[in-house]
């Protein structure tokens, strides 16, 4: 098995910060490229509102922390691509791991059941549904925590 090319969707969370570290040390093993993406959500227009200025308020935002991201992460002797995508998460997510011939994903979950689960739905559930490639989905730490104390 080769994996040359991972990808790491983020929202910038406490659960896409941990499940970084992941796709981070998978990536140094395996002497891999690490894209990380984060797609910022397009809405329709809306009048009389700028929603094309909200977006790409929101673009140049995402582009800041992905830097931040890159300048903590350098150390690490991994190649990084920050990538900026406008549109629906996991059809940007899928999309790109086509076009960029993925071997990995890499993302962090919210964690949530039941009703939230429901309502809100799940990025990462819809990104292993569509995806040209397997996908590693990590918890967040809490919840781990929480499910260890209670088998205890």
């Amino acid at each position: 098995m080769q994996i040359r090319r991972i990808l790491f969707p983020t929202d910038f969370s406490d659960n896409a910060k941990s499940a970084f570290q992941y796709g981070l040390g998978i990536a140094r093993k395996f002497g891999a490229d690490l894209y990380l993406v984060h797609v910022v959500h397009s809405f329709p227009e809306m009048r009389p509102y700028n929603v094309r200025q909200l977006i790409d308020l929101m673009v140049k935002h995402a582009e800041t922390s992905l830097r931040e991201q890159l300048k903590t992460s350098k150390e690490h002797e991994v190649r990084l691509h920050p990538v900026v995508r406008v549109g629906v998460e996991d059809i940007e997510i899928t999309t790109l791991a086509k076009k960029e011939r993925i071997d990995l994903i890499v993302m962090g979950t919210h964690g949530r059941t039941g009703l939230a689960h429901a309502l809100l739905g799940s990025v990462a559930e819809r990104v292993v549904r569509r995806s040209p490639c397997p996908v590693l989905t990590v918890k967040p730490p809490a919840v781990k925590r929480m499910k260890a104390a209670k088998r205890r």
